[in-house]
């Protein structure tokens, strides 16, 4: 790659993000030597652009916001990924920004594609839809992404997992998807603590005439982190032997952190991993029927067990033991 080019690449890289890059991030993006990077950046600085330098152990260079950008030209194969994305967005029923995002898919269309793309509908079937009516959740997600920029505290009625719906006062903090289905992280007034209320769960909501201050403490990674939420429950080591066909799909999916596949022939696959939420888990065995034994550990494998002979006893008309 030309040095014209590498420049190029590295203005794209400072527009796309909105905070200081490191020397040694861009370099790998660039594949080239760190050492090149302060030299692209002043070619870069003799034409117009305004690239601060950041000094010390998290420094770097940051690109003024107001800084023209040159026009993107797109490939052939960055063009239909976009599209694809594009189509699986609009095809989901709990997708919030659709007029937004289809506004600014309009403006890239123009700017980026060409002047007429062609977006073919994609169908996307989920298997266990919310039953709640999107118009519903949308409301939801609209009030409490109002009370986050605001800091407004927000007051619902939440069916909680024991089936009881209880009146919250929230301090909502962040929304985010986990498992298809939107969630918020939200300060609760009445147990003084972090918590997770998923939005489908919220019976009636209403914004209150007072403001919240977030936690000086409180910390994004704490909560939230690739698998979902941090903090719903303990972690369990836990090793599983699939059989038959369950032997071959489910390797197609991350199920839990540290994720170990082992294939032991055609019909044989164990899976070592950590999983979250005891009785999620007991759910996930029990759902592949009598092809996943669990290994380890043993109080999975007593639930599990335990669990079937209730399903048996219901089956044969016995009364169920709790």
């Amino acid at each position: 790659m030309s040095k014209t080019s590498q420049c190029i690449e590295l203005l794209k890289i400072l527009y796309s993000r909105n905070h200081v890059v490191g020397t040694t991030e861009i370099a790998d993006l660039l594949e080239t030597n760190p050492r090149n990077i302060p030299e692209y950046v002043r070619e870069l600085r003799e034409i117009g652009y305004d690239i601060k330098t950041i000094p010390g152990r998290y420094g770097g260079y940051l690109l003024e916001r107001c800084s023209t950008f040159p026009v993107i030209k797109l490939t052939e194969a960055e063009r239909d990924g976009l599209m694809e994305g594009y189509n699986y967005l609009l095809a989901r029923n709990d997708f919030m920004n659709r007029a937004e995002y289809c506004k600014a898919m309009a403006k890239i269309g123009a700017a980026a594609i060409c002047r007429d793309p062609q977006i073919e509908n994609m169908t996307v079937l989920q298997r266990f839809p919310l039953a709640m009516p999107q118009a519903e959740l949308e409301e939801r997600y609209k009030t409490i992404g109002e009370c986050i920029k605001d800091e407004v505290v927000l007051s619902i009625e939440y069916r909680s997992n024991d089936n009881i719906v209880r009146r919250r006062c929230i301090h909502p903090y962040k929304l985010y998807m986990y498992n298809n289905a939107w969630f918020v992280l939200a300060y609760c007034e009445s147990v003084e603590a972090m918590r997770y209320f998923k939005i489908n769960r919220i019976i009636s909501f209403s914004k209150q005439n007072r403001r919240f201050r977030k936690l000086r403490s409180f910390s994004e990674g704490e909560w939230l982190d690739l698998y979902g939420m941090r903090r719903n429950g303990e972690w369990y080591d836990v090793k599983l032997k699939f059989t038959r066909k369950h032997a071959m799909y489910t390797q197609d999916y991350l199920y839990g952190k540290d994720q170990k596949i082992e294939c032991v022939d055609q019909n044989t696959t164990i899976f070592t991993l950590k999983m979250q939420y005891r009785d999620n888990i007991i759910g996930f065995v029990l759902s592949h029927s009598g092809y996943c034994e669990v290994l380890e550990p043993d109080w999975l494998k007593q639930e599990v067990r335990a669990a079937c002979e209730r399903i048996i006893a219901q089956q044969d008309g016995e009364k169920d033991q709790p």
